[in-house]
């Protein structure tokens, strides 16, 4: 999906954990993995590309981005992370997750943290689940992986936009 090499994308991702989990109404595992999918289409839908280059798995309980959903049950376990990073979170009891550490926001741009701060102020009065329960999600064969070209298809301008990523991403 994307431009940013392996290590810097996992990089970005627990970077976002720790930007979750410090500024997050509802800090547990569920909810952060919901943030990325609805930043990710928030981002898309306004600026044309997407915040994380990770893939959308249709789980369940909604979609799941892959790489970071990983991430989380390493840290969970207390397995090894790739390219001998280290976890900005921790997580606990119930699926609680909490910051090690303050995340280091340029990683992100300001777009980037717009979009991500924009669903965590949704997420205070809001169920992220069941606003990531979209046709994108409900159209792919659970615990599949959602097509790109199916989440842009939920958007605004969704056309404009398939033709940008198909340019972008040949």
């Amino acid at each position: 999906m994307g431009n940013l090499d392996t290590r810097d994308k996992y990089v970005k991702i627990l970077e976002a954990f720790a930007y979750i989990a410090t500024h997050a109404p509802k800090k547990n595992e569920y909810n952060v993995l919901k943030v990325f999918y609805l930043a990710d289409k928030l981002h898309m839908e306004r600026y044309g590309r997407f915040i994380f280059e990770d893939s959308y798995s249709a789980m369940p309980k909604g979609p799941v981005p892959s790489i970071a959903y990983d991430l989380i049950k390493q840290i969970r376990t207390a397995g090894k992370i790739p390219h001998s990073l280290t976890t900005p979170i921790q997580i606990q009891e119930h699926h609680k997750v909490l910051p090690l550490r303050d995340a280091d926001e340029d990683v992100f741009s300001g777009s980037d943290l717009e979009c991500i701060d924009e669903i965590l102020e949704l997420s205070a009065n809001s169920d992220l689940g069941d606003l990531s329960h979209d046709d994108a999600w409900k159209q792919t064969s659970k615990n599949s992986i959602i097509p790109v070209e199916l989440i842009i298809s939920t958007l605004q301008n969704s056309d404009e936009l398939l033709e940008l990523h198909r340019n972008r991403h040949p």
